[in-house]
């Protein structure tokens, strides 16, 4: 054997018993991993601390709005209730988005690696939630800190002081009297809640804490206090105009047979009339 092939051949001896070291130490870590009991050791060989303490971070902060939403969910009170813990929601995801670690960010090796994606899940449906509410519509976010609208505050003001008034005159024996009192109240509020959107519903922009505060005061003025008593539903008005349609056509026969022109004409010459017009019909068929 040449020298050249015996330098060779120690070269790949020593290259082979270095690879199985580096095996070996990585069977070895991953065993103290395996029957480690601190999790978090665990979880750093995977990604960062850092990156796991901002996941942890936005666990708590979706854990806390999700309760929040629950609580506040009837009357629906989230929006105005929830705002705090939604900033602080919104601003974990981002800066999960926008940490980096020696060149990785977070998101790229906590979301989108698996069929799951359990943190991209729960993220869209909390957001769904506060999207389909239309909660930013509740405030004005113009400056660092959102704050309760112009609209928001006045439509409040309008809300409190009819409930107010509805509790403060409610009489069980006699729904009129409150009626006749928080007319005013009720009307206001009322009108200022259809300003508020082009849709009737008011589901097109306005926040639903605002649409929830409307939909009861409605309920308890029409079906509670009974006080729209003059007030006629579509199928009423439906039935009365259909019937009358209906009764059209029966009373066009009549009026044309008790009122019409020959009613009024001598017996003799309705009756030469009627005799000319058979004559007429015989001579045309002779022909």
């Amino acid at each position: 054997m040449s020298s050249q092939s015996i330098i060779i051949y120690v070269v790949l001896s020593l290259n082979s018993f270095n690879l199985k070291a580096d095996i070996l130490n990585v069977e070895h870590r991953l065993k103290e991993l395996s029957t480690s009991t601190n999790s978090e050791s665990n979880l750093e060989f995977l990604y960062p601390k850092e990156c796991f303490e901002i996941l942890e971070s936005f666990s708590y902060s979706a854990s806390n709005l999700t309760m929040c939403s629950i609580v506040n969910a009837r009357p629906v009170r989230l929006c105005e209730k929830c705002i705090d813990k939604y900033l602080d929601f919104r601003n974990k995801y981002e800066e999960l988005h926008k940490t980096s670690i020696n060149g990785t960010t977070c998101s790229s090796v906590l979301i989108s690696h698996d069929r799951l994606e359990v943190v991209l899940q729960y993220h869209n449906g909390i957001i769904e939630i506060w999207n389909k509410g239309n909660c930013n519509s509740c405030f004005d976010w113009n400056g660092n800190v959102p704050t309760l609208s112009n609209d928001t505050k006045h439509f409040n003001t309008l809300f409190n002081e009819t409930m107010k008034c509805l509790i403060n005159n409610f009489d069980p024996q006699n729904n009129a009297t409150v009626c006749e009192k928080c007319m005013q109240y009720y009307l206001e509020l009322d009108t200022f809640y259809s300003s508020l959107s082009t849709d009737a519903i008011g589901l097109d922009s306005i926040c639903m804490d605002v649409v929830d505060s409307m939909n009861s005061t409605r309920s308890i003025w029409s079906k509670t206090l009974n006080c729209c008593k003059l007030r006629i539903s579509p199928e009423v008005v439906f039935l009365c105009s259909a019937g009358l349609i209906s009764f059209l056509p029966l009373i066009f026969y009549l009026s044309v047979r008790y009122c019409g022109p020959i009613r009024d004409l001598p017996k003799v010459l309705r009756e030469s009339r009627f005799k000319q017009t058979i004559l007429r019909s015989v001579n045309s068929r002779e022909d």
